[in-house]
């Protein structure tokens, strides 16, 4: 019960993790995760998955694939900042992708099938962000444009 009564909001503890692993790794716009104070990043980052799955599910994919969070960390500060283009939107799916392959890389030595394991389901949320994420892409820029025009 308690868990699907979770909302995922990292703590400022793992947000320095996340800051100090994608450095260390050289991920693909680390430089992001420096531009907000950690408490803003935390609130931006909300888990593996959507906005619009239920935290309890957020909180599941987070448990199960614990590697790609400093990834889908970036990927949710990156969303935030949309600028409402289709070509920024593909870029940021194919740097999760790429970040997650190299996060994988980083933390299992070649012959660890969980190398593997975690390359591909980088691949496949990459994929579905690209596949169904459009609106939740769109709505951020849509947001700050409606305030400015307000």
């Amino acid at each position: 019960r308690r868990l699907t009564e979770r909302i995922r909001m990292a703590t400022l503890k793992e947000i320095k993790r996340f800051i100090d692993f994608a450095e260390e790794t050289q991920l693909e716009n680390r430089e992001i995760l420096t531009k907000y104070p950690n408490t803003q990043i935390a609130s931006m980052f909300n888990g593996i998955g959507p906005e619009s799955f239920p935290a309890w599910l957020r909180v599941l994919l987070d448990a199960i694939h614990p590697t790609l969070a400093v990834v889908a960390c970036i990927h949710d500060v990156e969303w935030t900042e949309s600028d409402g283009t289709r070509e920024s939107f593909t870029a940021s799916n194919r740097r999760f992708f790429r970040n997650g392959w190299r996060v994988a890389c980083a933390s299992f030595a070649w012959w660890r099938p969980r190398r593997y394991l975690v390359a591909f389901d980088a691949w496949k949320f990459a994929r579905i962000c690209q596949r169904f994420g459009w609106a939740a892409w769109i709505a951020p820029y849509e947001a700050r444009k409606a305030t400015e025009e307000a």
